[in-house]
C-alpha cells in the first residue's frame, strides 16, 4: 500500500476477489457476497478498506454483471426451474448442433452449451462455466443492484463494469451473420468472423448503465455526498463507445475505458498517429465529460512488448500528462514485459480453447505474471515453491528494487506523476503539435 502512495496512485482497481471456482480467474463468480479464500476473508477486506482510507486511497471493485459461475446458486436453481430463478439465465430449446454454432464464444467455440438436466441450451458468451444472465428478466437487474449496494456498504468507492456491452442479446436469439459474404465451413467460424449485431452493445445496455448510475448516486446522496466512480469496459466503435458517457443532463458512466492507445497504436505508429488518436477521443467525447487514457490491462500485451521498451517512457509521458484520468496496469511503471508461457503452463481459457497450435495468439497469460519486486525468489512476490504463472525470467534485472537506484522507467514514472499534479498540468489548456514523424509535442 505504501508503494502505491509512493508512485502517486489515487485509486486502486482490484480484479475479482469474489468466491469463485477460478475457471476464468475470478470472472466466474460463485457468490457475489463472499471473498474467495485464496485472497483472504471478509474481515481482511474490511481491514484493507479501513487502511486504504487512512492513506487517502480509493478502492474500485471489478464488477461482473454479464454472467456468473455455473456453480452459482442462481444457475443451479435455474437448471431445476426453481422460481424465481428459472428465467435468470438465457435458455433456449434444443436445436440442431450445426445451428448452435452461432453466436460464438469470445473464448472460442459455440456460445451455446446443452444442459442434460434441463434439456435446454444456455448461452455463454465467454467460457461454458460462465452462463449469461438474462437482463430481459427485470428481477436480475434488481438482484445485481443489491449486490452493488452490498459492496458500497462495505466501503468501496465505485465499480468497473466488466464486459458490459454483452449483457443483452437479441430477444429472438438469432444467429449472427458473417462479417462479409464469405462462405466458410462451420469449423472455420470464429468469434472474430461474425458481426455481433445480436449480442453486443444493444440499445438496452444503456438502461442498465443508467440503473447503475442511479444506484451509485442515490447511495452517495443518502450517505456522505461523495460521488462514486463508475467505469465501463467497452471495445467498440468510437461512436458506440461514447454513448456510455451519456450526456451532461443525464450522465451514465464516469467514463468508458479509452483503449485507443492499445487498439490503434503500435511500434510503427508515427507522431501524427498519436495525435490523431488523442483527437479522436477528445473531439467525440460529449461536452462536460472527462477523458481517460489506458496503456495496458490484463487482457492485452504489455506496453513494453507491444511497442518496445524504448517507448515505455514516451507513452507514459503522453498518458500521464494529458487531461483526464490515467490508468496504469500493475508493472507498467517499471516496464514489465510479457513472459514466455509454454502450452503446459497455460491456464487462460482463451488460450486453452485455441489449442496447442494457436494458444500463444489467444492466451492472456503472458501479461499476467507476478509483479517483479526484487531479485529474490519469485521476484519477491511469493515464498511459495510455485506461483500460479511463472515469473518472467528477466526479473533479476527488471524489478522495482533495481530501478529505484538509477535512471529508470520507475523513476521517470514517479517524476511524471509529480508533474501531473502541478497546477500547469491540472488546470492548463492543451495544445498539440507534430514536429516530425517521430516527435509529438504538447503544452
Amino acid at each position: 500500500m505504501d508503494y502505491l502512495v509512493e508512485i502517486g496512485v489515487k485509486i486502486v482497481w482490484v480484479s475479482p476477489i469474489y468466491k469463485s471456482p477460478m475457471k476464468d480467474f475470478g470472472y466466474d463468480i460463485e457468490d457475489f457476497r463472499e471473498i474467495d479464500e485464496v485472497f483472504g476473508t471478509m474481515a481482511d477486506f474490511e481491514e484493507l478498506v479501513k487502511e486504504m482510507k487512512k492513506k487517502d486511497l480509493k478502492l474500485v471493485m471489478d464488477f461482473i454483471p454479464n454472467h456468473t459461475s455455473d456453480r452459482h446458486k442462481w444457475f443451479e436453481k435455474s437448471i431445476d426451474k426453481v422460481e424465481p430463478y428459472s428465467n435468470y439465465y438465457v435458455w433456449a430449446p434444443p436445436k440442431k448442433y450445426d445451428d448452435a454454432g452461432k453466436p460464438m464464444s469470445v473464448f472460442g467455440g459455440s456460445a451455446w452449451e446443452f444442459n442434460e438436466k434441463r434439456k435446454e441450451f444456455y448461452l455463454h458468451q465467454f467460457s461454458k462455466e460462465q452462463p449469461d444472465l438474462n437482463y430481459r428478466n427485470t428481477e436480475v437487474l434488481k438482484e445485481i443492484l443489491e449486490v452493488a449496494k452490498f459492496w458500497l456498504n462495505k466501503g468501496v468507492d465505485g465499480f468497473r463494469l466488466d464486459a458490459v456491452a454483452h449483457i443483452f442479446e437479441d430477444p429472438k436469439l438469432r444467429d449472427e451473420p458473417l462479417k462479409d459474404d464469405r462462405k466458410v465451413n462451420d469449423e472455420e467460424i470464429s468469434y472474430d468472423s461474425l458481426s455481433h449485431i445480436y449480442t453486443h452493445s444493444l440499445p438496452e445496455v444503456m438502461d442498465v448503465i443508467k440503473a447503475f448510475r442511479d444506484c451509485l448516486d442515490e447511495y452517495s446522496s443518502a450517505t456522505d455526498g461523495v460521488p462514486r466512480l463508475l467505469m465501463a469496459e467497452v471495445y467498440d466503435s468510437i461512436e458506440e463507445t461514447m454513448k456510455y458517457y451519456g450526456i451532461a443532463s443525464q450522465p451514465l458512466a464516469d467514463f468508458p475505458f479509452n483503449f485507443l492507445f492499445i487498439t490503434n497504436v503500435n511500434a510503427t505508429s508515427t507522431a501524427q498517429d498519436i495525435m490523431n488518436n488523442i483527437n479522436l477521443w477528445l473531439k467525440n467525447m460529449p461536452k462536460g465529460m472527462d477523458a481517460n487514457w489506458v496503456l495496458g490491462n490484463h487482457d492485452q500485451k504489455r506496453v513494453a512488448t507491444r511497442l518496445g521498451p524504448e517507448l515505455v517512457d514516451g507513452m507514459h509521458m503522453v498518458a500521464l500528462l494529458l487531461p483526464g484520468t490515467a490508468v496504469t496496469y500493475y508493472g507498467e511503471e517499471i516496464g514489465m514485459e510479457d513472459a514466455l508461457i509454454s502450452w503446459k503452463e497455460t491456464v487462460d481459457p482463451a488460450g486453452i480453447n485455441a489449442g496447442e497450435k494457436n494458444y500463444s495468439e489467444k492466451s492472456r497469460d503472458p501479461a499476467r505474471t507476478p509483479m517483479q519486486w526484487n531479485d529474490d525468489k519469485n521476484a519477491g512476490f511469493s515464498t511459495s515453491n510455485k506461483t500460479w504463472l511463472p515469473v518472467n525470467k528477466n526479473y533479476t534485472e527488471l524489478n522495482v528494487e533495481a530501478e529505484r537506484e538509477k535512471e529508470s522507467h520507475f523513476n521517470i514514472y514517479k517524476d511524471l506523476v509529480k508533474a501531473r499534479n502541478s497546477s500547469a498540468v491540472r488546470y492548463g489548456g492543451l495544445e498539440m503539435h507534430v514536429l516530425s514523424e517521430t516527435v509529438f509535442a504538447y503544452t
